[in-house]
């Protein structure tokens, strides 16, 4: 690789991290590279505080493809379907489905608590415990 065309990378990267910060975009949940001419998403594409419009994800895909040295831009997001057609954009929310380890009720937020201990007990304690609920079970 030619030293200017190493440079010319950098450079559309900086541009994209403007480009995509300018829309309020959450870097922490996006990762993007330039790669010899196409710009590579992954990820999510959402704000810190809400989610895009499909209008607002056409206004990013116009902007970045106008930079100098883009040819084209891949999306494999999470979140959202993008595919270029011809001069224009195919956007659609994509739509999350439970797992088979997930229920209907579940919101995609984590379930996670902080469980406080508060006095010590033995090994042998915790698993007659065990063992006294897999059998009151049966």
């Amino acid at each position: 690789m030619r030293q200017d065309e190493q440079v010319s990378r950098y450079e559309v990267n900086r541009n994209v991290r403007m480009v995509i910060t300018r829309h309020d975009a959450d870097l922490t949940r996006i990762d993007y590279s330039f790669m010899g001419s196409t710009i590579y998403f992954n990820g999510d594409l959402v704000r810190p505080n809400g989610d895009f419009t499909a209008q607002e994800i056409e206004n990013i895909a116009k902007e970045l493809s106008a930079l100098p040295h883009v040819r084209s831009i891949q999306f494999d997001l999470n979140n959202w379907l993008v595919d270029a057609s011809g001069d224009s954009w195919q956007i659609n929310r994509v739509k999350k489905t439970a797992g088979p380890r997930e229920t209907a009720h579940q919101t995609g937020v984590s379930d996670d608590t902080t469980v406080i201990i508060e006095k010590e007990e033995g090994l042998q304690d915790v698993i007659d415990d065990i063992e006294k609920t897999l059998k009151s079970k049966d």
